[in-house]
């Protein structure tokens, strides 16, 4: 997405260990957990890298979700069920972490790598089908939420969780491209 840096799936090439975001358990999982959680297909790490291809500048994964009614939100899906949609339940695609390091950060790059989470994750519910893109900003993260607002995801109420729908996005952008 960026012109500057490639972005590809993480390997066990990669140089993790001088990746800093200033958040210390997001980088230490991309430094312990994101390969082993890839190798038992729990979910897929996306990397951008520099221009030498090892070092790792930014991140993100991907996973299978399910958006569906449950007790404990009731209404939940009832509030974002997509016109003509049949059953309690959707399939999407989930952007589980999301970090880009501190040299990278306060230069507009952080819509880029959403951008390109964006797009690995249509191309996957092009593949097997989905409706859904769903992220969980932690919480007291007001700028992070900004941004997620910024590319059109829209929050659920009484959730942390926002979503966009594929179809909806694709009619048209809510920024300039």
């Amino acid at each position: 997405m960026s012109e500057t840096y490639l972005s590809v799936p993480l390997t066990e090439q990669h140089q993790t260990n001088f990746f800093e975001c200033g958040e210390g358990k997001l980088d230490n999982w991309l430094d312990t957990h994101a390969l082993p959680e890839q190798n038992v297909g729990k979910s897929r790490t996306h990397v951008w890298v520099d221009q030498g291809g090892e070092y790792v500048v930014g991140y993100y994964t991907l996973s299978q979700t399910t958006v569906r009614e449950t007790d404990d939100e009731p209404g939940l899906f009832k509030k974002i069920r997509p016109p003509k949609f049949r059953g309690e339940e959707a399939p999407g695609i989930l952007i589980g972490k999301f970090a880009l390091d501190q040299s990278l950060q306060r230069q507009q790059l952080s819509l880029d790598l959403l951008a390109d989470a964006y797009l690995n994750a249509y191309d996957a519910v092009r593949l097997v089908g989905g409706v859904f893109l769903v992220i969980e900003p932690k919480q007291n993260r007001e700028r992070l939420r900004k941004l997620y607002e910024t590319f059109g995801f829209l929050s659920i109420e009484g959730s942390n969780r926002m979503f966009l729908n594929f179809e909806d996005f694709n009619k048209g952008t809510p920024f300039d491209a």
